[in-house]
């Protein structure tokens, strides 16, 4: 990413000053704020609790630097994240090509995919300058994942003054959309203009705060790219048996025996939690927690599970798209889920019959490279097109994990101006559903809302194509 220089003039929030710095090029720059507190750190006494206020400061905070990601959850072949991790990791990051306060602009507000184990806000990818210079803020958010997020125990329910636990990633989610309800008109963002979206976890996230009543009012429209909160990957789970995993994991930690068990775990270093965490999810087959980790209806944060939520037409009502790769659903290769398109039907029945627009794509590009060596359009392969890092090389890396599994032989495939001109034409389009509701743009693409009848869909591959047909996917 080319800085280019400091910048100079503070931007007041609810807390204090903070300075950041310009990304971008001379004429057409981007204000970047790095690691913002939005939430209190949630350690000791704050450890499964709901976030508290972020306290203020004195000064001027220098917001130039990531903060520490969330303590992530790795196989041992894996290796550990890049990326320092600590439990003090409710920060996020804001990009904006406002020059002023009063401008207005919409706002994407990214919940950052890997599950709910793995991953952050302060992945290079997410980080671009380039969809923030479609005119719009952006801001990427880190959450407590894995066991530290996601974790619920009859002692913990007990003490909630709502009966419920479990759901600390959904509430740090909700934190940081209130953060942005309250402070991003200082960035020249619109508050009663934000899109949440997310890809695989993320979409799966983006799903939850559709679904909670916690959430009802503080974002407007919603893209969900690979993944949602459905089953098979991502059920929910009873109030009973996620304590019954608490218990169990209580047990691991050595802490099940003690006078105050609860006490106890929150005295434990968060390493020592991780590596519990671990452990029972290889006893169990479930490689980094892939399915032992989920929301929990706790009648509270979700009243009941975010596929029932749907389908009783219950969710936060507003414009939607939903997204898969087709490389996802034919293959070859792994990360296939061909179940993902009768649940966005579901989706995108639900918010329809409540009055919103809704639009489907089938994303199909893939790098000129990767293309002449046979890979699909694999799982997370619409990123870099989406962020605008199609050039930069670094940025297919993560990809390649994936698509070497679906013929990808080397990890930074050469792209074309074709690639360009997509990635060009989808962050246009992402920013003007975030502007406006409705991603057609004239003179680029006419794409119509989805309805069961015509069942139309967006197909994305070199052109920009409408096609019928998206719920007989993927024959």
């Amino acid at each position: 990413m080319n800085e280019i220089s400091s910048f100079k003039d503070p931007v007041k929030i609810e807390t204090g000053y903070i300075a950041g710095t310009l990304s971008g090029e001379p004429g057409n720059e981007v204000h970047v704020y790095r690691g913002i507190p939005y939430a209190a750190p949630p350690v000791g006494e704050l450890r499964w609790q709901p976030p508290r206020p972020a306290r203020s400061w004195t000064g001027i905070r220098e917001c130039t630097a990531f903060s520490s990601i969330a303590p992530q959850l790795m196989l041992p072949t894996e290796g550990a994240s890049k990326m320092p991790e600590s439990e003090d990791c409710l920060y996020l990051n804001v990009y904006t090509p406002a020059s002023s306060s009063r401008q207005e602009l919409p706002v994407m507000v990214w919940m950052h995919g890997g599950g709910y184990w793995t991953g952050s806000g302060n992945e290079p990818m997410y980080n671009n300058f380039r969809l923030p210079q479609q005119g719009v803020v952006l801001v990427n958010v880190n959450m407590r994942i894995a066991s530290l997020g996601l974790l619920a125990h009859a002692l913990l329910s007990r003490e909630s003054p709502n009966g419920a636990s479990g759901n600390y990633m959904s509430l740090d989610m909700i934190a940081a959309l209130k953060w942005v309800q309250r402070n991003i008109a200082a960035f020249g963002g619109n508050p009663d203009n934000v899109t949440i979206f997310g890809e695989s976890g993320g979409g799966g996230k983006v799903s939850m705060l559709i679904a909670s009543p916690l959430a009802r009012g503080l974002f407007h429209r919603a893209i969900c790219e690979s993944g949602a909160a459905f089953p098979p990957v991502s059920p929910g789970k009873a109030l009973a048996d996620s304590e019954a995993q608490g218990e169990m994991m209580f047990a691991k930690f050595g802490v099940a025996k003690e006078k105050d068990p609860l006490a106890a775990a929150r005295a434990l270093p968060w390493r020592k939690i991780m590596e519990a965490d671990l452990a029972v999810s290889l006893d169990l087959n479930k490689p980094a927690g892939m399915s032992m980790w989920d929301a929990t209806v706790d009648g509270w944060v979700l009243p009941d599970t975010v596929e029932n939520i749907f389908r009783a037409g219950q969710q936060n009502v507003g414009s939607l798209i939903t997204l898969a790769n087709l490389g996802e659903l034919k293959g070859p290769g792994f990360l296939l889920m061909p179940w993902i398109i009768p649940i966005y039907k579901t989706m995108l029945s639900s918010q329809r019959a409540s009055g919103a627009k809704v639009f489907s794509v089938i994303f199909d590009q893939v790098p000129a490279g990767w293309r002449r060596e046979g890979c699909v359009s694999v799982h997370a392969i619409e990123l870099p097109y989406v962020f605008g890092d199609v050039d930069i090389k670094e940025d297919w890396i993560s990809v390649y994990r994936i698509a070497s599994q679906s013929g990808a032989k080397t990890e930074a495939p050469d792209v074309s101006d074709v690639d360009r001109k997509v990635s060009e034409a989808m962050m246009k389009i992402w920013a003007q559903f975030a502007r406006t509701g409705d991603p057609n743009i004239p003179g680029l693409i006419k794409w119509p809302a989805w309805e069961q009848e015509s069942d139309k869909y967006l197909y994305v591959k070199d052109t920009f194509v409408v096609k019928a047909g998206f719920s007989r996917l993927p024959g």
